[in-house]
């Protein structure tokens, strides 16, 4: 029991660390802070993978096709410490983001959007929105935001916690504590998968503070 609450109070200090004032709102990249991009020619129907350092993330769609990634930090000289790395091999999209070790690297990756999306974020806060297709998001600690668009789009639904809450409004179900999971079945041609190690796991349709 006592390696169990121990193992809770570190993961919730690493939610803490990293969440931002306001949830509601994802993050943006800003005009006034030092920045940087990364871009690739990149077709729509394609599957990209995602391996992401902790930070504040928005993966959008947009009708572009194009990957960009758009990267930006508190002070000049952190942008030295940022590494991206984004190959195509065929439909496939293989992204690496590495940011300095501090909760203001923010990063904002826009797909085409009618993209498969696999995403693994070591901690912090994911707003995922504007995506059609398969979706299969993991996450140590943090928040997880996700816009399903239509819940009426996936034939199979999974998503867990290990310790937090999850909040999949999409699909009617609201559970919190420890070891809390769900799945549920549709007849829609995606499948969506969301695990979270400690935090927020958010599923919803439209928009965020409309679903809260």
């Amino acid at each position: 029991m006592m390696r169990t609450m121990l193992a809770v109070s570190i993961v919730c200090s690493a939610v803490l660390a990293w969440s931002p004032a306001s949830s509601a709102q994802a993050p943006k990249t800003d005009p006034d802070r030092p920045s940087d991009f990364l871009e690739r020619d990149f077709a729509p129907g394609g599957h990209v993978h995602l391996d992401l350092s902790a930070g504040q993330y928005e993966i959008v769609g947009t009708p572009d096709r194009r990957l960009r990634i758009e990267w930006s930090v508190r002070r000049q000289y952190q942008l030295r410490s940022v590494r991206t790395r984004a190959n195509i091999s065929g439909s496939d999209a293989w992204v690496m983001v590495r940011g300095p070790d501090n909760s203001g690297f923010r990063v904002v990756v826009r797909v085409p959007s009618r993209s498969d999306l696999t995403v693994d974020l070591s901690a912090g806060e994911i707003h995922v929105a504007g995506i059609e297709g398969n979706k299969n998001i993991e996450s140590y600690a943090g928040e997880v935001h996700i816009n399903v668009g239509r819940a009426q789009d996936y034939g199979r639904v999974h998503a867990s916690v290990w310790a937090g809450e999850i909040k999949a409004i999409a699909f009617n179900t609201s559970k919190d504590g420890l070891f809390r999971s769900f799945d549920w079945s549709g007849r829609g041609p995606y499948v969506l998968s969301a695990s979270l190690w400690a935090g927020e796991l958010w599923l919803y349709e439209g928009d965020l503070i409309e679903a809260k």
